[in-house]
């Protein structure tokens, strides 16, 4: 897991690994050094949360003052995002609030949080728009768009705090995802649970629109598992089309779903070469190109040999830009696109392809295989917030929908802020 969010001392998705009995600590977390290449020029994140008002200042000069102003609030309003986590274990928005809480918890949550209850109902855009003029510093402040695939003017605020803000002001970090697995695998073995791995969930069973079960193929064959309460964390056309049916939903709920629209996907070439690239930080993002860069390697030293790197290069694509996975038109797209993103690269790193000693990619068609997801989406439903997202609580009763098909959306941090939000309504009975 290369840049995840909410992992600081103080994060949601901290405090959910402690609230199940995790150390977090104890997971490998490290901190990504950033770089960001935007019009021409050259811009390291700092590591430290109260310096990022000072570099981008510097680089911003003409907007000294209100780019401190905006910091100050922006981190105002994400601390009590991350208060909340200690109270309700996630953050929650209003409406859940209102659910879980009732209404008085409700009425008071504009005196609780006045300064996110201000970014509330509005979108990055207009955020931005309060406090600068400045075109070039409101595009340089929206350049985590690439981890919500929706543009300033279509991404909710609360979503831009939580992602975009959360990450320049706290950073985004590198886990080892074998320790990650590892650990919450343990806590649900503590706790009288079995997991499953290398099976395949082929159909959910409801009768009388209720769930029954999961018909799924396992080491030890095809089997039917009982179960009252059926939670899918596969993404919502994929849950209601294909493993729940449309025999068993109403034509306008079949509608709904099939109306929604899936978010952007990516092509990605990975990487190992026969250069120590240390020198370098984790994550490079250069704007001007479109394209990211991750040096895996250089936050675990595991995934390369001594002297070598590990490395991968995304840059956004368009599903229907790749043909059939089978056939050689396919196969030459993809070269090409694996040529024009290592050019790229090159101006990032130069001669990156004299050292190459392993080379693979993955285009939107790949994701869509391996990852079950219909065109390849890398977040799933599109998170624009004017798209009314699956409820977490579907039309078959004791079937739960978590993911980044529901709220709050795409990220590690999201999907497991689902699964809490999930949790709460299930032990509520």
């Amino acid at each position: 897991m290369i840049d995840v969010s909410g992992v600081w001392e103080e994060g949601c998705l901290y405090n959910l690994l402690k609230n199940v009995g995790i150390d977090p600590k104890g997971l490998g977390f490290v901190k990504n050094r950033t770089r960001v290449l935007y019009r021409g020029r050259v811009i390291d994140l700092p590591m430290d949360v109260n310096e990022i008002a000072d570099v981008l200042s510097r680089e911003f000069s003409e907007n000294r003052e209100k780019i401190k102003s905006f910091f100050e609030y922006a981190k105002r309003a994400y601390e009590e995002v991350c208060k909340d986590c200690k109270v309700f274990g996630v953050p929650l928005p209003p409406y859940l609030i209102a659910k879980f809480f009732g209404g008085k918890k409700l009425m008071d949550y504009p005196k609780e949080h006045p300064n996110l209850y201000a970014w509330l109902d509005r979108s990055f855009k207009d955020v931005l728009d309060e406090y600068f003029e400045s075109e070039e510093l409101k595009d340089f402040l929206s350049l985590y768009s690439a981890y919500t695939g929706t543009k300033p003017e279509k991404t909710s605020s609360l979503m831009a705090l939580t992602v975009w803000i959360g990450y320049t002001i706290y950073g985004g970090y590198f886990i080892e995802c074998g320790k990650l697995v590892k650990a919450l695998r343990d806590v649900i073995v503590r706790n009288g649970g079995e997991v499953l791995t290398n099976c395949e969930v082929k159909r959910i069973v409801v009768e009388n629109g209720c769930v029954k079960g999961v018909i799924a193929k396992t080491p030890r064959g095809e089997e039917f598992l009982q179960a009252s309460v059926v939670i899918s964390n596969v993404n919502a056309k994929t849950t209601f089309l294909e493993l729940v049916g449309e025999k068993n939903l109403s034509k306008v709920f079949v509608e709904y779903i099939k109306g929604l629209k899936m978010s952007p996907s990516a092509f990605v070439v990975y990487l190992g070469v026969n250069k120590d690239l240390k020198d370098y930080p984790t994550i490079l993002k250069d704007v001007d190109n479109g394209f990211e860069l991750a040096i895996i390697s250089n936050a675990d030293k595991s995934l390369a040999p001594e002297g070598k790197s590990a490395l991968l290069i995304l840059t956004f694509a368009d599903y229907d830009d790749f043909p059939s996975r089978e056939s050689e038109e396919y196969r030459r797209i993809k070269d090409e696109w694996s040529g024009r993103l290592l050019e790229k690269a090159e101006r990032v790193i130069p001669n990156l392809r004299d050292h190459i000693e392993v080379l693979d990619s993955a285009t939107p068609k790949t994701m869509e295989r391996y990852c079950s997801m219909p065109r390849g989406a890398i977040y799933s439903i599109d998170q624009s917030m004017d798209v009314e997202r699956p409820y977490f609580k579907t039309p078959i009763r004791g079937l739960y929908l978590v993911g980044a098909s529901t709220f709050p959306g795409a990220g590690i941090e999201g999907v497991a802020i689902s699964g809490v939000v999930c949790a709460y309504d299930i032990l509520k009975g």
